[in-house]
């Protein structure tokens, strides 16, 4: 089976789009998505009809739960504040009841999802050290975890009773073996690389893979400021940070 794992498309139809049409190529059969379908881009209700076209199984994010006013924006900048607000407005009654059906976590094919950790799904708190990975790596009963929300990629398994970041894009696993994945972000990379990030997972080969796909930065980043939303949402696409 060949599954695409995506996160934070965050309502960048192009990128998303990018990344949909690289899985199909590659072979995809089916779709889990880490969370954050909308915020800070123009394009929700468009992203929202594509990943349920995918029929894709979704976990809720917190722009998800903050668009929905399910969790507090009140720590989110001001640019993501705006966007939120921006995007209670823009969403249509159909996108709305699917961002209301999602669950904060749930298991697929070996694979168990949440969007930022599996310590307090709904506080959102980051993944971010080897000892967070370690605790992280206790709480899911399956092979492979999958988390998103930092918008940075990494693979992390346990190497002597410790876990160690894999340096490479691409991973063998074992059956039995734990790994904890962080798929970056497609429609905001923050790791200074602005192509769309995902990945595939094969369990046939028992293959992880961390992909980047050009997309057509300058259409969202139009999309951005002919809605009116802050100009920083356009310009970081650029740089991927």
């Amino acid at each position: 089976m060949k599954i695409a794992v995506l996160s934070d498309i965050h309502s960048n139809i192009e990128a998303l789009g990018a990344v949909v049409r690289d899985t199909k190529t590659w072979g995809a059969n089916t779709y889990l998505v880490a969370g954050d379908i909308v915020g800070y881009g123009a394009s929700p209700n468009e992203c929202i009809s594509m990943i349920k076209e995918l029929d894709a199984k979704c976990v809720a994010g917190n722009h998800d739960w903050g668009v929905l006013e399910k969790s507090s924006i009140s720590n989110f900048n001001r640019a993501a504040r705006e966007a939120v607000i921006w995007t209670r407005e823009e969403i249509n009654t159909e996108s709305r009841a699917y961002l209301e059906s999602l669950p904060l976590n749930l298991e697929h094919e070996g694979i168990s999802l949440v969007h930022a950790n599996f310590t307090e799904p709904e506080g959102w708190a980051y993944v971010f050290t080897l000892t967070r990975v370690a605790e992280e790596l206790e709480l899911f009963k399956t092979s492979i975890g999958i988390i998103g929300h930092s918008h940075v990629p990494f693979i992390a398994k346990k190497v002597n009773g410790w876990p160690e970041e894999i340096k490479t894009d691409t991973v063998r696993f074992n059956k039995g073996e734990r790994l904890l994945v962080n798929v970056g972000s497609v429609g905001q990379p923050r790791d200074y690389d602005p192509r769309a990030c995902y990945l595939r997972v094969d369990t046939d080969s028992l293959q992880l893979q961390l992909l980047r796909v050009e997309y057509d930065v300058a259409s969202a980043q139009e999309r951005i400021l002919k809605a009116g939303l802050p100009s920083s949402l356009a310009a970081r696409l650029k740089t991927g940070q």
